[in-house]
């Protein structure tokens, strides 16, 4: 993973993960967006470990795009209630889920990068989960920079 230039936005990183294996949550990121793309199966349980890892780590906008993207949007959902214990979540940790299957992909990153302000809080951060076959960084940080 590598640091984007400062000016266009404040960190990029992208997560290639090609099979049901653990995802390790850069520690960097405290406040962010995360950007799911779906392009292969993944099981209902590594996507409850990754959506519970997204918010224990502090994503506080999730965005999915891709195969079943519907199924994330409800899993994040799911795991910020269960973080909260099911109770009143504070404003300034609600995470905002959306899905993007109508989309194109560059739509979507466009939306990521434009489009994802619905507090006060600034989120200028931002992960990439490649769910996908083959590694796809530097075309997701390309169409990232031009939105």
């Amino acid at each position: 993973m590598r640091r984007a230039s400062p000016s266009a936005f404040k960190m990029f990183r992208y997560i290639f993960a090609p099979t049901d294996t653990p995802v390790s949550i850069p520690t960097e990121l405290t406040k962010f967006k995360c950007l799911i793309l779906i392009e292969r199966e993944v099981s209902e349980e590594h996507q409850w470990e990754v959506s519970k890892a997204l918010i224990k780590s502090g994503c506080l906008y999730s965005l999915a795009w891709g195969i079943d993207c519907y199924s994330w949007d409800e899993s994040v959902d799911y795991a910020c209630m269960e973080h909260y214990d099911y109770g009143d979540i504070p404003d300034e940790k609600y995470v905002m889920t959306t899905w993007h299957e109508t989309d194109t992909l560059e739509e979507t990153i466009e939306f990521a990068k434009n489009c994802t302000q619905y507090s006060d809080v600034k989120l200028e951060d931002i992960l990439v989960l490649g769910f996908v076959k083959k590694e796809r960084e530097t075309l997701i940080e390309g169409i990232y920079l031009k939105a």
